[in-house]
C-alpha cells in the first residue's frame, strides 16, 4: 500500500484548520489512512494509505484536500477546468509520437513561491505518482520546469540518438539521448522503456532549448526547479491519455491548493486520441452517472434516504444531483476511480463515519463440508 510522509504543520495550513496529532489520527478514516509513524523532533508524519485507486490521495495536498470537503461539507471547483478562454500556450505534438509514447498533458503554474515543504510534495507526489501509478514511468511520466525560462510554443516530437546535445539534470556536461541512456543513472534505470525505438521523445521550445528527454531526464537548464521559483511549467507524458491526464489534474489542485493560479495549455496532435485531436489541459474528463438510491442503501444495510446520500456524497467532494428514487453524481476532476455503485457507497460510510452504523448479526447459519 501506498506510503507518504508529510508534516504535521504543512497538514494543518493546507486543511485550514490547528490540529493536535489525536485530531490528525482521527481524521484519518476519511482518506483511508493511518498514521505509520511520527518524528516528534522534526514534526515528519508516515501516512499508510489503505487503497490504491486514488492517487489524489497519495501526497499531503490531496489527504488535505480530502479532509477539508469532508470538514466543510464540501469544495468548491477549480475553476480552471471549466476556463472558457484560449489556451496562451501550445504544445504541437509531432507526426511519430503515436508509435513512440503517444500522449501529453501540461499546464502552468504562476504566483507561488516554492517553498521547501511544497518542493519536498512536489518531488514526492512526482515519484510516486510515476512509480506506482505510472508502472515505473512506462505508463506516465512527469515533469516540472522555471517557466520564465521557456520560450513557447513548444514541441513534443522525435530525435535520432545522436542528433543533440543538452545537460541533463545531475551532470555538468552536455550529453546526447544515446550517451544518456549508456551512462546517465537514470538512463540506466529506465532506458529499457525505449528500447527498440530507432527515434526518441524529447521536449523543446521554440528557441530549441531542451526541456526533457522523457521518461527518463529533465534538462538542467530547464528543469531544475528551486527554492523561491514563483512560476513553473508542468507536463505528463505517457502512453495511456487517460492516465497522463489525470496526473496532470492532481499536480494542478495541489499546486492551486498551495495558492498558485493554473492556466491551461493547447496540446494540438496530428492523430486522433479519446479527446479529439486539439486538447486544453488540465481537463475534466468525468461524465455524471445516475444510481439507485436503492442500491446504496443495499450496499450498506440502512435506510438512509436522500437527502443524507446527497449531503454525504456532497461533503466527500461529488456534484450531486438527487431525486427521490436516484442520485446523479460526479467525480471531482482529480479523482476517475468510479467503477461500482460499492464505490459511491463506500465514500458514504466513510463520510458518515463506520461508527454511525449499527451492526447486525446473520440471519442464516451454514455448515459447510467436503464436495464429493
Amino acid at each position: 500500500m501506498p506510503t507518504i510522509s508529510l508534516f504535521q504543520k504543512d497538514l494543518c495550513q493546507l486543511v485550514g484548520r490547528t490540529a493536535s496529532m489525536s485530531d490528525i489520527e482521527q481524521w484519518m478514516p476519511y482518506v483511508k489512512g493511518e498514521v505509520k509513524d511520527v518524528l516528534q523532533d522534526t514534526g515528519e508524519v508516515r501516512v499508510e494509505l489503505q487503497d490504491t485507486n486514488r492517487p489524489d490521495l497519495w501526497c499531503v495536498e490531496g489527504i488535505a484536500r480530502q479532509i477539508r470537503s469532508v470538514l466543510n461539507k464540501g469544495m468548491p471547483p477549480y475553476s480552471f477546468f471549466s476556463e472558457k478562454k484560449g489556451a496562451k500556450r501550445r504544445i504541437q505534438v509531432a507526426q511519430g509520437m503515436e508509435a513512440v509514447r503517444p500522449y501529453v498533458a501540461a499546464c502552468v503554474s504562476l504566483g507561488y513561491p516554492m517553498t521547501a515543504e511544497g518542493l519536498d510534495q512536489c518531488i514526492q507526489t512526482q515519484e510516486k505518482l510515476a512509480d506506482a501509478f505510472g508502472r515505473k514511468r512506462e505508463t506516465v511520466s512527469i515533469g516540472l520546469y522555471r517557466y520564465s525560462s521557456i520560450a513557447f510554443p513548444v514541441t513534443y516530437g522525435l530525435v535520432k540518438p545522436d542528433e543533440i546535445r543538452f545537460t541533463p539534470l545531475g551532470f555538468e556536461e552536455k550529453m546526447t539521448p544515446h550517451e544518456i541512456l549508456t551512462v546517465h543513472p537514470k538512463g540506466l534505470e529506465y532506458g529499457s522503456i525505449l528500447a527498440g525505438c530507432e527515434r526518441l521523445p524529447l521536449l523543446w521550445d521554440s528557441d530549441g532549448q531542451v526541456l526533457s528527454f522523457p521518461p527518463i531526464i529533465n534538462s538542467r537548464e530547464l528543469g531544475e526547479v528551486q527554492l523561491g521559483d514563483t512560476d513553473l511549467f508542468v507536463e505528463v507524458t505517457g502512453t495511456d491519455l487517460g492516465m497522463v491526464v489525470l496526473a496532470l489534474n492532481i499536480f494542478a489542485c495541489n499546486l492551486a491548493d498551495r495558492g498558485a493560479t493554473i492556466e491551461t495549455v493547447e496540446i494540438t496532435y496530428p492523430y486522433e486520441t479519446e479527446f479529439g485531436t486539439t486538447i486544453k489541459s488540465p481537463l475534466s474528463m468525468n461524465q455524471s452517472q445516475r444510481i439507485s438510491l436503492e442500491a446504496i442503501e443495499q450496499a450498506l444495510g440502512m435506510p438512509l434516504g436522500s437527502e443524507a446520500i446527497q449531503e454525504a456524497l456532497a461533503s466527500y467532494g461529488y456534484q450531486v444531483k438527487a431525486t427521490k428514487q436516484s442520485v446523479s453524481v460526479t467525480l471531482p476532476a482529480f479523482r476517475n476511480d468510479f467503477m461500482h455503485v460499492m464505490d459511491v457507497a463506500e465514500d458514504v460510510a466513510i463520510t458518515r463515519g463506520y461508527d454511525s452504523f449499527s451492526p447486525i448479526m446473520p440471519q442464516t447459519f451454514t455448515v459447510g463440508s467436503l464436495s464429493v
